[in-house]
C-alpha cells in the first residue's frame, strides 16, 4: 500500500510512505486480511501472518489470475491504464528463476466487474469514490493491496485498489500525479506475497513520489524475493549471524551483498537473534556488509513484532565466493560500534538516477555529515565529486561511463576514524532516455494490422512500446503484442486493435526511463477502396466515378495524383461517388481517399486522351438465356479494345459474364454474341481494356428463359430529352430507343444513326 505521510495528501512534493494494517472485511474460515504496505522491511522476505509468522504464498503460483478493471482512472483517457499495468505485470513475470506467473484475464465481462471483494476475482481497479471504505476523505493512502490468507499462509484472495478519490494518476509524467506503472509494480509485489525492502532504489521500497518512475523496473532484491518465495531452480545463499563485539546479537541488522562489479545484489534483515540468510543469489563473488536500518527506512515503517537495533555502524565483512546452488555459512560476524552518522532521508526521491555517459548533480540528506568525510559509490567505475558538505546534506556530482550497465549502486559516507554509513541501493544507473523522432505511417486501422516503423535513438533490447491502450514488448511475436528492436534507432511492430484516437508513441527502456512523441499516431477505422469504377476517365474530366470499400466517412476528400476531385459524396460507409477534374493523359495515378482525421485509403486511376465511351442502345434488347444471339451495342466513342460484360453490378462494374464474341464495327457500333446467362434483366458494360474507361446500361438486356416470354422494345441509356426530333417525351413511350438514338445523333451533329431505323 502507498499512503501519504504526516504532511497529508496535499503535500505532493513530499514522499508517500506505504503502511500496513489489518482490514475490516469479513474473514475467511481460518483466514485473515492483510493490507500490504509498509510492513516488515525484511529485505525481500515475504509478507507474513501477523500472528504465527507463516510466510504468505499462493498455492498455485504458476497461474495467479488477475483482472484489470476496464474503466480505469478518471484522470486518464479510456484504456490508457491498461498498457501501464500490463507492463508492470510483465516485469514480475520476467523474473528468472521463479515459478510465479501473473496471468491476466482479459475477458470483457470480467474486466467490467467492480466487485473486488468477491473471492473469485483478483481485481486491479481505481476506486474513484471510496466504495471500498479504505480511502476516507483526507486519506493519505495512494494505493492498497488487501491480502486474504489462511493460518497456513496460503493466500485466498488479493486485490489492488488505487485511491482515485484522493490522488491523480498519470502515464505521461503529468505534474503532481503518480505514475500508474510505478505504483502498479509495487502493489503487484504485495499481491505476489512480498513485503517491503530496505533498499532505497527497489520497487518494493516503502515510499513513492510523483516525480519518480524508476520503480517500474525491478531491482535484484525484488527478483530474489520472488525466487525465494516461488523458486524454479536452485540458487546460492549466504548466511550467518550478526553480533556486537561483546557477543550480544544484533536484531534486525540489514545485511547486504554487493557483487564484484560493485552493484547491490542481495540483502536480508536479521531476525531477533541476529541470524540472516541472503538467498536467491547467482554464483559469484560478493562483498558483505551490515548496516543499521536508520533511514530512509526505519523501524517506524515496520509492522508489529519486529525488533530492530541501530546501535552500530556500517561494517564490512570482506568478499566471499559462492558456486551455483552453494549455501555458504559465514559464521558469526561482529559489527563496529555506533557512530553519529547516517545517510538518506525519506524526503529524498529514491532511487537517485545516474545516467550512463553523463555527469549528474545530486543531493542526499542525512545527519552528522561534515567536510572531513568522504563519499564513495560501491561501483568503482563511477566518479564522485562532492561540491558541498553540510551537517544535514551533501551535494555532489557523479559520472558514469558511457555504456554502463543499468543497476543499483550503494552510496557510502566515511569519516576519519572509520565511522561509516551506507545508503543501500540509493543510486540507479540507467541509460539516457530513448528518443522518438518519428513514425511511419502516422495513422493506422483501429482494427490493427498496420506495420509501423518507429525511428529515434537509444533503443535497446528489452524495450517496450505503448500506443494508446496497447503494449508491445521486444522479443514477443510480431502481431501478438510484440515488437522488434532492429537497432538503436529503429523499432518495428504490427499494431493490434487500438482504441480510436490520436496517441503518443512511447518507447520505454527496460530500466523504466522513456521517450515519447506526442500525438503522433492516429488510430481510426481506416477507409479501404476495394473497387474503382470506372478505373479510367477522359483527361478533360467530368467522369463520374464510384468507389466501393469500407469506412468512408462524411467529409472525406478524394485526390488523384495529388489533385483534389470534385462533387465528392459519401453515399454510405461503403460507397463514395465523385466527378473527376481531369489531368494529363497517362497513369496509373495514385487515387487517395482521406477521411477527416487523416486516415487514407489508396487505389489507382488512369487518364485517357480519348473521350469516355457511351452506350445508347442495345438491339435487340432481349434474347435466349442459353446465349448465342447476335446483337448490336450502339453508342459513342466505343473503344477498339472493347470488352463487353452482361450482368455486371451497375454501380461497381464488377462481376458479369463476358460476351461470347465481339466485333468492333466502328466507334459507334459493336456486334456482340451473347453468352449463356440466367434469366432476367442484366446490366451491360462496355470497358476499354487499355484505359479502364467504361459505360454501363442498367437493365440493358433481357435474358429469356426456355418457356419464352413476351417483351419487345429496346434498351436505352438514361437520357431524358427536353425536346428533339420525333417529338418530346411522349415519343419515349413507343419508340424510346429511336428517340434516344436521335438525341445522341443530334448531340454529335448528325440526324440519325444510319441503317438503324425501326423495322
Amino acid at each position: 500500500m502507498k499512503s501519504a505521510g504526516k504532511a497529508g495528501p496535499a503535500r505532493w512534493r513530499g514522499r508517500q510512505p506505504r503502511t500496513l494494517g489489518l482490514g475490516g472485511r469479513r474473514l475467511l474460515a481460518g483466514g485473515a486480511v492483510l493490507l500490504a504496505s509498509a510492513a516488515a522491511v525484511l529485505a525481500h522476505v515475504r509478507l507474513i501472518h501477523p500472528t504465527n509468522g507463516n510466510p504468505l504464498r499462493w498455492s498455485s503460483p504458476g497461474n495467479i489470475s488477475v483482472v484489470i478493471q476496464s474503466t480505469g482512472s478518471d484522470n486518464l483517457t479510456a484504456g490508457e491504464h491498461l498498457p501501464a499495468l500490463r507492463s508492470a505485470i510483465r516485469s514480475w513475470n520476467e523474473v528468472s528463476g521463479s515459478a510465479a506467473n501473473l496471468n491476466e484475464n482479459t475477458n470483457s465481462s470480467q474486466m467490467a466487474r467492480t466487485d473486488w471483494a468477491s473471492d473469485d476475482i483478483h481485481l486491479i481497479l481505481f476506486d474513484e469514490s471510496n466504495d471500498s471504505d479504505y480511502f476516507p476523505q483526507g486519506s493519505g493512502t495512494v494505493a492498497i493491496t488487501p491480502v486474504w490468507f489462511y493460518s497456513s499462509g496460503t493466500i485466498a484472495d488479493a486485490d489492488i485498489l488505487f485511491n482515485g478519490q484522493g490522488f491523480s494518476f498519470t502515464t505521461s509524467g503529468q505534474a503532481g500525479a503518480f505514475d500508474v506503472e510505478d505504483v502498479g509494480a509495487h502493489e503487484l509485489g504485495h499481491l505476489l506475497g512480498l513485503d517491503h525492502t530496505g533498499w532505497a532504489g527497489a520497487t518494493m521500497y516503502p515510499y513513492v513520489d510523483p516525480t519518480v518512475i524508476l520503480h517500474r523496473s525491478l531491482a535484484q532484491d525484488d527478483g530474489h524475493g520472488l525466487r525465494d518465495a516461488y523458486p524454479s531452480g536452485t540458487f546460492a545463499s549466504l548466511s550467518g549471524s550478526i553480533e556486537h563485539s561483546g557477543g550480544a546479537s544484533v536484531a534486525g541488522a540489514h545485511v547486504v551483498a554487493v557483487d564484484s562489479a560493485g552493484r547491490t545484489a542481495g540483502a536480508d534483515l536479521a531476525n531477533g537473534a541476529g541470524a540472516f540468510r541472503i538467498s536467491g543469489l547467482d554464483a559469484g563473488t560478493y562483498n558483505i556488509y551490515a548496516t543499521p536500518l536508520d533511514n530512509p527506512v526505519t523501524v517506524a515503517n515496520l509492522g508489529s513484532g519486529h525488533t530492530v537495533a541501530t546501535d552500530f555502524a556500517t561494517t564490512e565483512f570482506g568478499s566471499h565466493t559462492i558456486s551455483s546452488g552453494q549455501a555458504l555459512n559465514l559464521g558469526t560476524l561482529a559489527v563496529n560500534g555506533d557512530v553519529m552518522l547516517s545517510l538518506g532521508r525519506t524526503s529524498d526521491r529514491y532511487p537517485l538516477r545516474v545516467i550512463a555517459g553523463a555527469t549528474t548533480s545530486l543531493m542526499v540528506r542525512g545527519s552528522g555529515l561534515s567536510s572531513d568525510a568522504t563519499l564513495t559509490a560501491s561501483d568503482p567505475t563511477l566518479g564522485v565529486s562532492v561540491t558541498s558538505w553540510m551537517t544535514s546534506r551533501v551535494t555532489f556530482e557523479i559520472s558514469a561511463p558511457s555504456g554502463s550497465a543499468p543497476g543499483h549502486v550503494d552510496l557510502t559516507v566515511t569519516k576519519p576514524g572509520g565511522g561509516r554509513s551506507t545508503l543501500v541501493a540509493g543510486l540507479e544507473i540507467t541509460p539516457p532516455d530513448p528518443g522518438v523522432s518519428g513514425i511511419s505511417p502516422t495513422s493506422g486501422d483501429s482494427g490493427g494490422g498496420t506495420v509501423l516503423s518507429i525511428n529515434g535513438s537509444g533503443f535497446r533490447a528489452g524495450a517496450r512500446v505503448v500506443i494508446g491502450d496497447q503494449l508491445y514488448v521486444d522479443g514477443a511475436p510480431m502481431g501478438a503484442g510484440g515488437c522488434t528492436v532492429l537497432d538503436d534507432s529503429t523499432i518495428m511492430l504490427t499494431t493490434a486493435a487500438t482504441a480510436a484516437g490520436t496517441w503518443d508513441v512511447v518507447v520505454i527502456d527496460a530500466s523504466g526511463v522513456e521517450g515519447r512523441a506526442v500525438n503522433i499516431f492516429t488510430s481510426a477505422a481506416l477507409p479501404a477502396v476495394t473497387s474503382v469504377f470506372p478505373s479510367g476517365g477522359e483527361s478533360t474530366g467530368g467522369t463520374a466515378v464510384t468507389l466501393r470499400g469500407s469506412n468512408f466517412a462524411s467529409g472525406a476528400v478524394v485526390r488523384i495524383d495529388g489533385q483534389l476531385q470534385g462533387s465528392v459524396s459519401v453515399v454510405d460507409e461503403a460507397t463514395l461517388v465523385f466527378t473527376t477534374n481531369g489531368g494529363a493523359p497517362g497513369g496509373p495515378y495514385l487515387l487517395e481517399v482521406e477521411n477527416p482525421g487523416g486516415a487514407v485509403a489508396t487505389n489507382a486511376f488512369v487518364y485517357a486522351a480519348q473521350p469516355d465511351p457511351q452506350l445508347a442502345q442495345v438491339t435487340p434488347a432481349q434474347g435466349s438465356s442459353q446465349g448465342g444471339d447476335v446483337i448490336e451495342l450502339l453508342g459513342f466513342d466505343l473503344p477498339a479494345d472493347a470488352q463487353v460484360f452482361f450482368g455486371v453490378d451497375p454501380t461497381t462494374g464488377s462481376g458479369g459474364t463476358p460476351a461470347a464474341s465481339i466485333t468492333v464495327i466502328d466507334e459507334r457500333t459493336l456486334e456482340v454474341t451473347t453468352p449463356s446467362h440466367g434469366a432476367g434483366l442484366a446490366a451491360v458494360a462496355v470497358v476499354d481494356a487499355i484505359t479502364g474507361q467504361a459505360a454501363v446500361m442498367a437493365g440493358g438486356f433481357l435474358f429469356q428463359g426456355s418457356t419464352g416470354g413476351g417483351g419487345g422494345g429496346g434498351g436505352c441509356g438514361a437520357v431524358i430529352p427536353d425536346s428533339g426530333p420525333g417529338g418530346g417525351q411522349a415519343a419515349l413511350s413507343g419508340l424510346a430507343w429511336i428517340v434516344a438514338a436521335l438525341l445522341f445523333a443530334a448531340r454529335r451533329g448528325g440526324s440519325t444513326l444510319p441503317g438503324r431505323e425501326a423495322a
